[in-house]
């Protein structure tokens, strides 16, 4: 099996919810929501300005959501999508939730959900996702612009891919990879002269492949800037929690991860091991 079409098997249910809505008490209950902890006010971010240190990045930026308040979210996907690549950081986007004064919201009020997700493809014919079937939201010609891209692991590669990825990767405020989703970015050049990392057991093979990439591993996730990748599988909701927090600081995103009943801290501090560079030999 190649890095490029590698997938999980797991089986994962996704709650898709339209964002960037206003919901009230009687929608909520609609929808099944549950009540999470009380948070104070939106915070300025604490974590991810560590999140590289180990291996010399400078701090990030934090990114800023547009006038209307609505986060635009585009999953690239196509067939052999690596379905936990997708629903991870899909469950973090639609579980961030904000109240009207902007901190977390914690019920009894109208609620606000940011980010806006749909997928995209070559076509909206069925895609497989581990045996899951997805229907895409739009097409390469008709989604809308995105502010924020994640490709997930998956077999796909088309023209029309690279073009629309090449294109909105210029004006969006991250593009990040999950898995071997990795091997998209570097294929397109958007990870040369720069940091990454993937799976643990396709990292050898992208660095002797992408030769102007440098992998390392022994982090959760690398982020360059506009520009993130995340290791295999589950450490695409570390990395999509990360990129929460560069929106609206820590104590939203571990607001995001307690709704979830998250308990991972990698996300803070992506290190969980010492950083080495792959040498591709």
């Amino acid at each position: 099996m190649s890095f490029a079409t590698f997938q999980c098997s797991r089986k994962l249910v996704l709650f898709a919810i339209s964002s960037g809505r206003r919901f009230t008490n009687d929608q909520r209950n609609l929808h099944g929501f549950c009540s999470r902890r009380t948070c104070g006010a939106l915070a300025s971010a604490s974590h991810f300005d560590q999140a590289n240190a180990q291996i010399g990045s400078t701090q990030l930026r934090i990114l800023k959501p547009p006038a209307d308040g609505v986060i635009n979210v585009a999953f690239i996907v196509s067939d052999q999508t690596a379905l936990i690549d997708l629903a991870g950081p899909w469950e973090v986007f639609g579980d961030t939730m904000l109240a009207p004064h902007g901190g977390a919201w914690h019920g009894g009020e109208d609620m606000i959900m940011p980010f806006n997700l749909y997928t995209v493809s070559d076509s909206q014919k069925l895609i497989s996702a581990a045996g899951l079937q997805v229907v895409p939201n739009y097409t390469f010609e008709n989604a809308p612009k995105p502010q924020v891209i994640v490709v997930p692991a998956q077999g796909g590669r088309s023209e029309a891919q690279k073009r629309w990825l090449l294109e909105n990767a210029r004006t969006a405020d991250i593009t990040m990879s999950v898995c071997t989703g990795a091997s998209m970015l570097a294929a397109y050049g958007l990870l040369d002269h720069q940091r990454a990392t993937t799976h643990h057991m396709f990292v050898d093979d992208m660095q002797k492949k992408y030769s102007a990439v440098h992998f390392v591993t022994g982090l959760r996730y690398v982020d360059n800037g506009n520009v993130a990748t995340a290791g295999g599988l589950s450490s695409g909701i570390d990395l999509a929690l990360h990129v929460v927090e560069r929106y609206y600081g820590s104590d939203i995103a571990q607001a995001t991860a307690d709704y979830m009943e998250y308990r991972g801290e990698l996300w803070k501090n992506p290190q969980y091991g010492g950083v080495k560079y792959v040498s591709g030999q």
